[in-house]
This record gives structure tokens, sequence and C-alpha cells, in this order.
């Protein structure tokens, strides 16, 4: 049987906050899974307690729950686990943060039209540059990008830049007491490598995985997460076994 088979998995969005980035990986589960996407509104800007709340509005976990959160997700994932507002059986981040990743890139961005930088069209180079993997993946991020922005206005993407910079959930690490593994994409050129450590340094039952591909890892290297996430949850099975 699929170790995923017959389980609740909730998945938080990176900042995009429209969930369409779980396609790739959700159309590899099992049928039987039960699956609920977060969705953060296109249409208001939620300061980061108001993102917490918006997500309890819309689930409700248990402690046999998966959570999968990815990137700007991952904080929120952070303090509603760490908090007890949401329980779960366990905790799966990927390719991101528990603190401003990019804290000088993005306080210079603040300084910057940055809602007209987020409408021009993105150079290609620079695509490849950022998505590392390819033509095939460069195509793939090209049709996402394009579906996100017909969906998310400017300045909605400009604004949760602005949160992910005020961010910071390093004391709720310690109160985790859920297993949790972190998806380290090994080619990210959003979250850098040492944001890892405030993981590492306070999470107690933390296990890392580490493939090879670009931030948007769930979206490039689907099967390699999946595989990640079955022996995580393998291992969590003979632990409590």
């Amino acid at each position: 049987m699929h170790r995923l088979s017959g389980q609740t998995i909730i998945f938080m969005p990176g900042m995009d906050g429209t969930g369409i980035s779980f396609e790739p990986l959700g159309q590899l589960l099992p049928r039987d899974v039960n699956v609920k996407v977060v969705r953060y509104p296109a249409d208001r800007l939620l300061g980061f307690e108001e993102t917490l709340q918006c997500v309890t509005e819309q689930v409700q976990t248990d402690d046999m729950t998966i959570i999968i959160a990815e990137s700007f997700s991952g904080p929120v994932a952070v303090a509603l686990v760490g908090s007890g507002q949401l329980k779960a059986k366990c905790l799966i981040l990927s390719a991101t943060f528990a603190r401003s990743p990019r804290p000088l890139l993005l306080k210079t961005l603040s300084y910057l039209p940055l809602e007209l930088l987020i409408k021009l069209p993105l150079p290609r180079f620079l695509l490849k540059y950022i998505v590392k993997g390819g033509e095939e993946s460069v195509e793939v991020f090209h049709a996402l990008l394009q579906r996100i922005r017909a969906m998310v206005p400017a300045k909605v993407l400009a604004h949760r830049l602005n949160v992910i910079n005020q961010t910071d959930v390093r004391g709720w690490l310690s109160k985790l007491t859920v297993p949790c593994l972190y998806l380290q994409a090994t080619l990210d050129r959003a979250v850098p490598a040492s944001a890892l450590f405030d993981f590492t340094e306070a999470v107690a039952d933390l296990r890392v995985t580490r493939i090879r591909g670009p931030h948007f890892i769930l979206q490039a290297q689907p099967r390699e997460s999946l595989a990640a996430i079955e022996n995580f949850m393998a291992l969590i099975a003979k632990d409590s076994g």
C-alpha cells in the first residue's frame, strides 16, 4: 500500500497563494488521499497575523493530518503548528524560511516601483536563471507564471514580499513537537541554504532531504519530492511502531 494512501494532506501554498503550485505533486498522489489546498485571497492585503487567521478559517486539522507548507507558507505553518492552533501528524516544509531569507535584497526592492516590475514580462534568460532546470522546466514555469499573473494582482504579490521581509517565527521553532521534514532545493535562488540553520538549531525532531532543483522544487521535481515524503512517512511509522 502507498504510504500516503488514505491520509489527509493540507497544502499551504507559496507567495502566489493560489494553490496551483501543488498540481504536479497532487497528480502523483493516490486517489484516496484527502487533499485540502489553502488559498490566500487575491483581493485583500493581509498582514502576517491576518494570514494565520485566513488559514485557520479554511481548515480544521487533527493529529492525523499531514501539513505541507511551501516557501511563503512555511513560517505561517510553523507559527500555527507551534502555537497549537493547527494540529498535525507531521509538518513538511519545502524551500522555506523562519525569517526573511534575503533581507537586504527585499529592503532594496521596497524602494523600487515593485508593482510595475512584477507586471513586466520576465526575460527568458532571467527565468532560466531562476528555474535552473533546462528548457522543459522553463516552459512549465512560464505557463505557471502566466496563470499566477492572471489570478493575482501585482500589488498583492508586492505586499507579500514586504510581509516576508518582516517575518520572524524563530521563537516558534522550538515549540514544534511533531516530526518535521525540510525539503531543501540545492539550486534555490530565492532561499539561501543558510535558511536551514534556524530549523536545525531549534527543531527537536527534524529530518532534511536535499533535492537537486530550483526553489520551486515541488513543481520541478514532484517525483523526487514525493519519494522524500514517502520515506519520511515510513520513518514516522517505524518510530511510532
